[in-house]
């Protein structure tokens, strides 16, 4: 049996440097089907779908709410030509009655348990039209992700220097900011993998990693755990926040802390303080910056700007709020009648969807795209992504060199460009 597992491509915003990253959830639920599936899996952002390919089932795996128009789409065009199709991943759980209609069955919730299932009563001919978990899955069955499956060397590569593997070590979160749709799809607790089989993981990684984990800052304890097991891995890591506490960044900076992103939505003395000790251990900082609270006016962004550069950021990412389905934001600002649109499209952080409280919708898009230029005015994104790469290049390239490996041939993406 054959299963092959698509990851549709989704509009990426103009003001961003491109590059791309393995994706996670595909390989996550190759692992999870039985052992004797043979399985395809085409990240479509790389390389182009091809519609034809032979499979007993097709899987979209679709993680974005941007990603669903495409998703839906291919589902549609291969349904027409007589394939079985199977949508999954976090943004169908955010969707799931719009996804109903464009597959034969839908997975919501994690994949762990589920696939399983489905492939027996897919073999069996009795494929039912939902599988939903009533519970989040143990963290001890968890299975690595099959990583093999895709070609990093000629896809997700820097002039052919592999790029950060994606690790998760973690779900849940019990924060529940309001824009983030992580309490619905992960729970409001954190649900630990167990440390050896997150070792065990990492050790098969390449040195570059991304912890996706949603939210490490919510446990002091695990961050000094987890980093103090990763010492001495040779590994340089990106993650969301972390801890400030002084132990935890001393940890963090023996594990191989490479940069983490960091969410800024207003002026403060914390925040300054923050990222000032982020550098003070060698962290760098990629502030992601949300734009459209109901706080926000003109005035204020324009200030907000004056501070991110007064902070040294290293990069800055400009969003603005957007309304994703069953977060709490989405939920008050549909009561109070102020979401203007649910072409699914435009929410990607990137478009104006919903009536801010202190201007019009069109200024605060023109604010947005003031915030990119202005902030970039000196140092375009493209160059100081660039500056947080090449420090751990300049590690590898040095460390090859001391150890007498021959340097990576120059393959991948030769446009100067960085994936994401």
């Amino acid at each position: 049996m054959h299963v092959h597992i698509i990851y549709p491509t989704w509009p990426k915003l103009p003001h961003q440097t491109r590059f791309d990253l393995p994706p996670l959830g595909p390989l996550q639920a190759a692992a999870c089907l039985p052992d004797d599936i043979d399985v395809t899996v085409t990240d479509e952002n790389v390389q182009p779908v091809d519609l034809d390919r032979p499979a007993d089932l097709v899987g979209i795996s679709m993680m974005l709410t941007c990603q669903t128009p495409r998703g839906f789409a291919l589902a549609d065009e291969l349904r027409a030509r007589g394939r079985t199709v199977v949508l999954g991943g976090l943004a169908v759980a955010l969707h799931e009655d719009e996804a109903r209609g464009h597959a034969d069955a839908i997975v919501v919730g994690e994949a762990e348990g589920q696939l399983e299932r489905l492939v027996r009563d897919f073999r069996e001919g009795r494929l039912q039209p939902v599988y939903r978990r009533t519970e989040f899955a143990d963290m001890a069955d968890v299975p690595d992700p099959r990583r093999e499956l895709l070609d990093k060397r000629r896809f997700y590569s820097h002039k052919g220097w592999e790029l950060v593997d994606l690790v998760e070590t973690s779900r849940g979160c019990r924060f529940s900011c309001a824009p983030c749709c992580t309490p619905f799809l992960g729970g409001r607790t954190h649900r630990i993998r167990p440390l050896d089989r997150v070792l065990g993981d990492l050790a098969r990684c390449s040195r570059l990693l991304f912890l996706v984990d949603n939210s490490l800052e919510q446990d002091v304890g695990y961050q000094k755990t987890l980093f103090g097991a990763m010492a001495g891995l040779g590994k340089r890591w990106v993650s969301h926040p972390i801890s400030v506490e002084p132990e935890v960044l001393r940890l963090a900076r023996d594990a191989g802390a490479w940069y983490v992103y960091h969410a800024i939505f207003t002026v403060s003395d914390k925040i300054r303080d923050r990222v000032r000790m982020l550098h003070d251990h060698g962290i760098m900082v990629e502030g992601t910056i949300l734009l459209g609270l109901d706080e926000h006016d003109e005035d204020f962004l324009k200030r907000f700007i004056d501070f991110l550069l007064t902070i040294e950021l290293d990069v800055a990412e400009f969003t603005v709020l957007t309304p994703f389905p069953h977060t709490e934001s989405a939920r008050r600002l549909e009561a109070e009648g102020r979401i203007l649109s649910r072409d699914w499209s435009l929410y990607d952080a990137g478009h104006v969807v919903f009536r801010p409280r202190r201007m019009t919708p069109d200024t605060l898009q023109r604010l947005y795209e003031e915030a990119w230029r202005t902030f970039h005015a000196e140092q375009s994104q493209t160059l100081r992504m660039s500056k947080l790469l090449l420090p751990v290049l300049r590690e590898d390239r040095a460390r090859r060199r001391a150890s007498g490996e021959a340097p990576p041939p120059n393959e991948g993406n030769n446009d100067g460009s960085v994936a994401r």
